[in-house]
């Protein structure tokens, strides 16, 4: 009968083993992808011209639920942020009229570009929204989380 049980916990193991491994994201402690996008009210974001600071970039969507929770707490947060060197991006999944027209109607003050394609999102492996990553001043991925991310971790992760 110990064998039996001393074969369950193993598998048990195993298999908790195989879903961290599975759900680990590839792009933590790698360089950033680079990327070029136009913002929302006009000119472009090159992530290049941020060396040096850390950004943190959030992917959203205007049909999010999650995600019309999380901007006003970013918006509201942007300038400590800042204040700490931190440059705040989001990037829409969609198009220019799209992020004007919501942030406008919602009165949000952040820096806004569309991934109209998705080609950058799929670059930082987005597959849900909202995606909030944090780069490094020297362009590395340091953190990286999708859903909803509280107050407190986003002050943990600007410290």
């Amino acid at each position: 009968m110990e064998d039996r049980s001393s074969l369950g916990i193993l598998a048990f193991i195993a298999i908790v083993l195989l879903g961290v491994f599975w759900t680990r994201d590839p792009s933590l402690n790698r360089q950033a992808p680079e990327f070029s996008l136009p913002e929302a009210y006009g000119g472009r974001v090159d992530l290049a011209s941020y060396r040096g600071r850390p950004v943190l970039l959030v992917f959203w969507t205007s049909s999010c639920g999650i995600c019309r929770q999380e901007l006003p707490l970013l918006n509201r947060l942007a300038p400590e942020f800042q204040s700490k060197g931190i440059a705040v991006i989001t990037v829409l999944l969609g198009g220019k009229d799209e992020a004007r027209n919501y942030l406008s109607a919602n009165h949000l003050d952040l820096t806004a570009v569309v991934d109209s394609d998705g080609a950058v999102a799929g670059a930082y492996h987005v597959n849900g929204v909202p995606r909030l990553v944090l780069i490094t001043k020297d362009g590395e991925v340091k953190r990286a989380a999708s859903g909803w991310t509280d107050e407190s971790t986003l002050r943990d992760w600007t410290q």
